[in-house]
């Protein structure tokens, strides 16, 4: 923080090289002297110091150097946008004004490109913390209605497992003595891959040109077989389950493969995979590719098998009940406990409870962040209008002079700093909206759905502090009198 301090106020610091003593006593004499050269070789350091700054906490704070370097363009990227927009604003009022507007009104405008205007830092600052606070919000509200939809959608909330073929009438016999049923049977069968179009498993992890993930290959996986697709299961590519098999291939079973496994093991449709399922060589030709929704409370697999192809095997089972009763749920586990000791069972109901309550804690945790970046936007907005705080007292107290009363002065800096809020409120929400879209998107992996209310809540919140900070500084072009604005000058 000291860090940050310093370096962010050397560029400043640097100014006082060029104030002359006349310059001190007289503020209008050589206005020249204070523009900066980048020739200036300190100037230049010090500028490098600063990206350089940037730069080296973002990467200290991210988990690689890569992170870091992007996380640092992404800030530039920002910054310049806000720069942009601020430039094409004051550039643009200078066209925007029409002669039959108010008085007032065209006044206001005419601030915006004037010198010493306030147009850039204002919009800089403004945009910065409404990009902040939408970005932190939006992704807030993404995270907790994909962990919400996904606990609601889920089938139930007692969870069997290591449920033997002969345990499984039982099981459901149990359930339904209290009154429920079953609402998901999954059979599981462990097996490993052998041979992929022709080639052992052995040989392709000595293949160092193929690029084949090992673990995919070396992994013992826990297979499943039905005729029909989840509702956690999207199908990417190919033909569903139940479909005929390909032509030219009938002998073969068909597998649907979950596409980021057969990405490590660089499948296409087509090829054929022989499976040693206990012993025994199972041969199959993927006939489809998977996204699979591991967040659900189900059994989800890397492997589908159709039904002919390993109804025969070595099995166990998983079942899915929903018994919402807690009371009734404790019963069911200790009767099927007492009965099968062999069988594990999960209350999910508990599982969701600790994931919301980890949620909850997560999403406090994003609002403290999104109020501190606004609470941190409050004085950065204030030093950004006080920067020219001197220019707009002169100018006040002139027009007062020339008989401007209090309402038009108001009505002036009213137009001027609505503006400038709506436009760096309006950029700011458009690139949190980007950033949202690409937190979520690249790094947690889902889909993004753009909430335009808390944005617009937002941004009409920050466009309330742009125009209250400004006509809060204004109150002293009030409490100034002409004649000491004229001494001034």
């Amino acid at each position: 923080g000291l860090w940050v301090a310093m370096v962010f106020s050397l560029l400043s610091l640097l100014r006082l090289r060029s104030i002359s003593p006349l310059q001190a006593l007289r503020r209008d004499a050589d206005p020249d002297v204070l523009r900066q050269s980048w020739r200036d070789v300190p100037r230049m350091l010090v500028a490098l110091a600063l990206v350089g700054s940037i730069v080296t906490i973002a990467i200290a704070r991210s988990d690689g150097v890569q992170q870091g370097l992007g996380l640092s363009a992404a800030i530039v990227a920002v910054v310049a946008a806000l720069w942009i927009s601020a430039a094409v604003l004051s550039r643009g009022a200078r066209r925007l004004i029409r002669g039959q507007w108010p008085y007032a009104v065209r006044q206001g405008i005419a601030n915006l490109h004037r010198p010493a205007n306030q147009t850039r830092p204002v919009v800089l600052a403004l945009g910065f913390g409404v990009f902040l606070v939408t970005t932190l919000y939006l992704v807030q509200v993404n995270l907790l209605q994909k962990f919400t939809a996904t606990a609601e959608a889920s089938p139930g909330n007692l969870l069997f497992f290591d449920v033997q073929e002969d345990q499984a009438p039982g099981i459901d016999s149990i359930l339904a003595a209290t009154g429920f049923r079953t609402i998901q049977r999954t059979p599981i069968v462990t097996m490993r891959i052998a041979e992929i179009n022709g080639r052992t498993t052995r040989e392709m992890i000595d293949d160092r040109s193929r690029r084949v993930g090992p673990w995919a290959l070396r992994r013992e996986y826990r297979s499943t077989y039905r005729d029909t697709m989840l509702a956690g299961e999207t199908l990417i590519e190919g033909k569903p389950l139940m479909a005929p098999s390909m032509k030219g291939a009938d002998t073969l079973n068909q597998v649907s493969m979950e596409v980021d496994v057969a990405g490590n093991l660089d499948l296409t449709l087509g090829d054929t995979i022989t499976w040693n399922v206990q012993g025994v060589l199972v041969p199959t030709i993927v006939t489809s590719f998977r996204e699979v929704n591991w967040a659900r409370f189900e059994p989800n697999f890397f492997a589908v098998f159709t039904s002919p192809a390993l109804a025969a095997a070595p099995k166990q089972f998983a079942f899915i009940a929903n018994v919402p009763d807690e009371l009734a749920l404790a019963r069911i586990q200790r009767a099927v406990v007492d009965r099968y000791p062999n069988v594990s069972s999960i209350d999910l109901s508990v599982i969701k409870k600790t994931i919301d309550d980890i949620v909850n804690k997560v999403a406090v945790a994003i609002r403290f962040m999104a109020l501190f970046s606004l609470a941190m936007a409050v004085p950065v907005l204030f030093s950004a209008v006080a920067a020219t705080r001197r220019e707009r007292m002169r100018e006040g107290v002139l027009l007062k002079i020339l008989g401007a009363t209090r309402g038009q002065i108001q009505r002036i800096m009213l137009a001027e700093y609505l503006l400038l809020g709506l436009l760096g409120s309006l950029t700011g929400a458009l690139l949190g909206i980007g950033g949202a879209w690409g937190l979520v998107h690249f790094v947690f992996d889902s889909a993004f759905t753009p909430v335009a209310l808390p944005a617009i809540a937002i941004a009409a919140m920050m466009i309330a502090l742009t125009v209250s900070i400004g006509l809060i500084t204004g109150r002293e072009v009030f409490a100034q009198t002409p004649m000491a604005a004229l001494r001034e000058a």
